[in-house]
């Protein structure tokens, strides 16, 4: 599809910025281990990743959804046709669906002082000082891996099947359209202003592929493709 004086192959640039961050994903999956509780060095380290690689992929699918000229297809669903499954073990291997919209802008005001109090935790009880201890994060402390390793089988499952992805995108944004009749609010997928996860002086590769994707979904829903 020709836009000005070059050519933008969207397939080509799909293709390459899903097979990136599918080796991004495997690589984290690889230093988490698979494990409940990991360092917590290695799990910072790994959320440095996971959140542009998340806020990328997202952008890609509106691409595709656009590229693809996904529409949602409205459908109503009986209750009863609906299979409810009892059980303790119920979802317990069940994969986690994406979060395909962006997390909302927190506008609260922040506290002024977010670190140490400026004067020591002293108390005192019949004339005897008590000193509160102050418990020091270790780096190498075990934390929990619970919800990190949810959202990484969250988004190695959505990579595996874009245009699934694409299409859930489509009737999720149906019924916010149906909504803003009643609310007169509509929550686009992607919010407004930098990405989450976005970094002005980032230099690993995520960061490039989120850049490069945030582009192309402005291209995009800018100027939807007319063909594949």
């Amino acid at each position: 599809m020709k836009k000005g004086l070059f050519t933008l192959d969207w397939t080509l640039a799909i293709d390459r910025h899903r097979d990136a961050l599918l080796r991004m994903v495997a690589a984290l999956l690889l230093m988490a281990g698979g494990g409940e509780a990991m360092p917590r060095h290695v799990r910072t380290g790994i959320w440095r990743v996971l959140r542009p690689a998340e806020s990328a992929f997202r952008r890609l699918v509106v691409v595709v959804k656009l590229v693809l000229k996904i529409e949602a297809v409205v459908r109503v669903a009986r209750a009863a046709a609906v299979p409810v499954i009892t059980g303790a073990s119920q979802g317990a291997a069940r994969v986690p669906a994406f979060a395909l919209f962006d997390a909302r802008k927190s506008f609260k005001p922040r506290s002024a002082w977010r670190g140490r109090k400026p004067q020591p935790n002293i108390r005192f009880f019949d004339d005897v000082e008590v000193f509160e201890p102050v418990v020091v994060a270790s780096p190498d402390d075990e934390v929990s891996a619970e919800q990190l390793m949810r959202r990484l089988q969250a988004l190695q499952s959505a990579l595996g099947d874009v245009p699934k992805q694409a299409r859930r995108l489509a009737r999720w944004e149906a019924k916010r359209e149906a909504a803003r009749a009643e609310t007169g609010k509509y929550i686009a997928p992607i919010r407004p202003g930098k990405p989450p996860g976005h970094r002005d002086r980032g230099r690993h590769p995520v960061d490039f592929v989120l850049k490069d994707c945030h582009a192309l979904a402005l291209y995009a829903l800018h100027d939807p493709p007319e063909t594949v």
